[in-house]
């Protein structure tokens, strides 16, 4: 056996040791046929996981790296069966992945709007997470300085950070808010995709920090009013394009235009981003989008045959720049309690039930640094309090199914974010 492999099983033997998890050499190992056919072969490469046998009620599969939740989470879904990671040598992992699936992917496309650092990712034929399509977030806030963008550049790099492909869609149409924080300003945008100049995945720029992104353009105000047309061919290009990612997140612009709720309500998860300063302003945002909420949900009941309207709104609450965690909790009970005297009290159809995603401690120093060296708060400071805040919330979105989530009844994600965004007012 040559050094390189026997210095491979050692490492993979001890790593699996402190994991308490199984190891496993899957060259040597017997694999059966019946488990290999459940995962389709773009993702085993892709995921770099093979099914090694079904024991009982979970399948056991050989991982390099079985820490990472976003694929375990991916394998479960594809296969359908509870995954038991094994932990691998890389080298024979490999070797085993070419043995029994070949070349499972097409060689990755050209990126042309590719950062300085970044690394190009192979992209499957055919990447589908589930069958809905990507898990999507909106983030928004109903005025600026509240740390909506921040929140949006972090919580993408973390969900990159633990495994997950996410695109990044700088949303705030007209203003590009995302490319300032990050330093990155592509030559194409979205106005050049909405103008027929270019394509929607010649927008995507691979960046150094592990999630992809679309970048918006200052000052466009073709871009803060797209009108039905436009609607309609962003959700034709972006449905295609986002079947390769497991996250879309959208940072969208500041206040409660009509066009900013239908993004943000078309997500499957909403985020309000709001401070203890500003807590009014982001009940009034919130208020805004219930609103919206009833409109569209009577909307679609009228247009879609056997529609069965969802009839409770789950905002996402994230409190901003707190002084301590404490301050969080209280300031959503008092939120969860205005929305129960002030909005539910008088409605007979339609509730309002928000949910806590967390509380991120205002860390100054830190923050101005990320804004300074224009790179993600996780990335310069990761052990700061607000980075350790974002990097725990963004497990609510790596287990989706501990959730309550409102829009089940559409068998596909993106189909609710179509049926939104396409209509006619």
């Amino acid at each position: 056996m040559p050094a390189q492999t026997n210095s491979d099983t050692k490492i993979a033997k001890k790593k699996a040791q402190s994991q308490k998890i199984p190891f496993v050499d899957p060259l040597r190992a017997t694999i059966e046929p019946s488990a290999l056919s459940l995962l389709p072969p773009e993702m085993a490469i892709r995921r770099r996981a093979l099914p090694i046998r079904v024991v009982e009620d979970y399948l056991l599969v050989a991982m390099i790296t079985p820490e990472e939740p976003v694929a375990i989470k991916s394998l479960e879904i594809l296969t359908g069966f509870k995954v038991r990671p094994a932990l691998a040598p890389k080298n024979s992992l490999l070797k085993a992945l070419k043995k029994y699936y070949g070349n499972g992917y097409a060689a990755a496309p050209r990126v042309k709007n590719r950062q300085p650092g970044a690394k190009q990712k192979p992209i499957a034929k055919t990447v589908t997470v589930s069958p809905g399509g990507p898990c999507t977030i909106s983030v928004i806030s109903n005025k600026g300085g509240v740390g909506k963008t921040h929140v949006a550049i972090n919580m993408a790099y973390c969900l990159a950070k633990k495994g997950g492909r996410v695109l990044l869609i700088d949303a705030d149409l007209g203003n590009a808010d995302v490319s300032n924080k990050l330093g990155i300003f592509p030559k194409t945008h979205l106005i050049d995709f909405l103008e027929n100049r270019k394509k929607m995945d010649e927008l995507i720029c691979q960046t150094k920090y592990g999630f992809d992104f679309i970048a918006s353009s200052y000052g466009e105000f073709k871009l803060a009013n797209l009108y039905y047309v436009q609607k309609i061919k962003f959700i034709n290009h972006f449905k295609k394009i986002s079947q390769g990612y497991e996250f879309a997140i959208f940072d969208l612009g500041a206040g409660i235009s009509r066009m900013v709720m239908d993004f943000a309500l078309a997500a499957v998860n909403t985020i309000v981003v709001t401070t203890p300063q500003d807590f009014i302003s982001g009940y009034a945002c919130t208020k805004a989008a219930f609103s919206r909420y009833k409109d569209i949900e009577e909307r679609l009941e009228k247009k879609l045959s056997n529609y069965e309207s969802q009839r409770i709104f789950s905002p996402i609450l994230l409190i901003n720049q707190v002084s301590n965690l404490r301050q969080g909790f209280k300031l959503f009970d008092t939120f969860r309690n205005a929305a129960n005297e002030k909005i539910n009290s008088r409605e007979d159809k339609f509730r309002i039930k928000p949910e806590y995603l967390g509380a991120i401690p205002y860390e100054r120093v830190a923050l101005r640094a990320a804004e300074t060296k224009k790179k993600p708060l996780l990335r310069i400071a990761p052990r700061a309090g607000a980075a350790q805040s974002i990097r725990h919330m963004s497990t609510r979105f790596l287990q989706p199914d501990a959730t309550y989530n409102p829009r089940v009844k559409f068998k596909k994600s993106l189909a609710r974010f179509a049926a939104i965004l396409s209509q006619k007012e």
